[in-house]
């Protein structure tokens, strides 16, 4: 008869080894600000939206205007008015894609079961070093997004601060689309003003 400790922990290698073998691609997001250090940032109170011609995406200007609103107005203090009523500041966005792919490898098969002579506790067959490893890579292809933020001074008409966050896979459905431009802002203004 078999220990049950045995059988445990050839069902937990096994489980172990399994979970390993599966490919893993998790969406990874990096956010970065810069600005210009004689920007008088204390002096700005105001802004204005002006439109990009950098943006292969303007699906998205529904989300990035409503949360840049909300992150200027509610947790900076600042106050939206139109290009024509002089503002502190300009404000537009640049969003664009690459389509890249990633190499993903599978492996399988029967690792050497046979050949130490294990059979004997129940049929195994025993664990041997010669076993049958295949594998298999194929091609997945993934959407990167690069979303930039553009703070320009209206007197100067120089970018005094600019975030950017960068997507490795640009999630395809109007909710994950949504919850990404929201984190990317939420990211990227948690650095404005500098301190």
């Amino acid at each position: 008869m078999r220990p049950k400790f045995f059988q445990l922990s050839i069902f937990t290698f096994a489980l172990v080894v399994s979970l390993l073998c599966l490919p893993t691609r998790a969406a990874a997001q990096q956010v970065r600000a810069n600005w210009s250090k004689d920007a008088p940032f204390s002096d700005y109170r105001t802004y204005a939206w002006v439109p990009s011609r950098q943006t292969n995406h303007p699906f998205y200007r529904q989300y990035v205007g409503e949360y840049v609103n909300y992150a200027l107005q509610k947790k900076k203090h600042m106050r939206q008015v139109s290009a024509s009523q002089n503002p502190d500041l300009y404000v537009t966005y640049h969003f664009t894609t690459r389509a890249t792919s990633d190499l993903e490898t599978y492996g399988f098969g029967d690792g050497g079961w046979g050949g130490m002579g294990w059979g004997g506790w129940g049929g195994w067959g025993g664990m041997g070093m010669g076993g049958i490893y295949e594998s298999t890579t194929k091609e997945v292809p993934r959407t990167m997004g690069v979303l930039t933020l553009d703070i320009i001074d209206a007197r100067t008409r120089k970018i005094v601060w600019r975030g950017q966050a960068t997507e490795d896979n640009v999630v395809k459905n109007s909710k994950g689309e949504e919850k990404d431009v929201a984190k990317s802002i939420h990211k990227m203004l948690g650095h404005y003003p500098p301190k």
